[in-house]
Parts: C-alpha cells; structure tokens; sequence
C-alpha cells in the first residue's frame, strides 16, 4: 500500500491523533478515518500497511480473530487496488496530561469523519 504522509511537523515518537484520508484521481474524497497512536507515529506508518497488505493476500487479521479487519482497512485496501490517493496526515500531539481518548472524539468531531455518509469511516 503506497501512502502520503503530512507531518505536520508533529513529533512522531508522542502520543497522537493521526487521520487517513482518500480521494479519488479526481480529488473526491471518499474516505476519511481519524485514530489515535499512544506509542506514536508506528502504528498508523506500519500496522495499516500490515493489515492492508495481509487483507489483499485474503490472510486473516489474526488467528483469535480472522475477521477482525475495520471499515478502515477494507477502504485503505479498496482504495489501493483502484489507485486512489491516500494521505496519511498527523493532526496533534496529545500531551501526557491529556485525555487521548478525548482528544481523539474531539478531532473525529472535528475532521466530521463519524457518520452516516459511505466515507466517514469512524464507527
């Protein structure tokens, strides 16, 4: 899975609220996923492309849970077989004395990724 990837100039080794962005060729958006990262940047810049590369080759997500694979990753993997843009974006930091949870409900609010529409994929 190939991606963009807009820093922000975030730090990447702090907690953060990432977001998942896809468009088409034509600059349509059709999906958008905002999450969060306790450990810091990794786990969006290596377990999506894990999880999406191991859902193209029909591996399970894991053994106690085959069919553990999120909206997300199905439209990151959509999104890669018809070559859609897909940018990865870091949106904050979140501060040790900071609620990430919180934080995060506030960007999915605020990045309106939380719906009914087909590319709000926040469930």
């Amino acid at each position: 899975m190939h991606f963009e990837v807009a820093n922000g100039g975030i730090e990447q080794d702090s907690p953060l609220i990432y977001m998942w962005e896809i468009r088409t060729q034509s600059g349509d958006l059709v999906g958008r996923y905002v999450g969060k990262a306790k450990a810091g940047a990794s786990r969006p810049l290596k377990h999506y492309r894990r999880n999406v590369q191991n859902l193209l080759a029909s591996k399970p997500y894991r053994k106690s849970n085959p069919n553990g694979y999120r909206r997300v990753h199905h439209a990151l993997a959509d999104a890669h077989r018809l070559g859609h843009t897909i940018v990865l974006s870091f949106l904050c930091k979140v501060d040790v004395a900071e609620d990430i949870n919180e934080v995060e409900r506030q960007c999915i609010t605020a990045q309106n990724s939380k719906g009914k529409e087909p590319w709000q994929l926040n469930d």
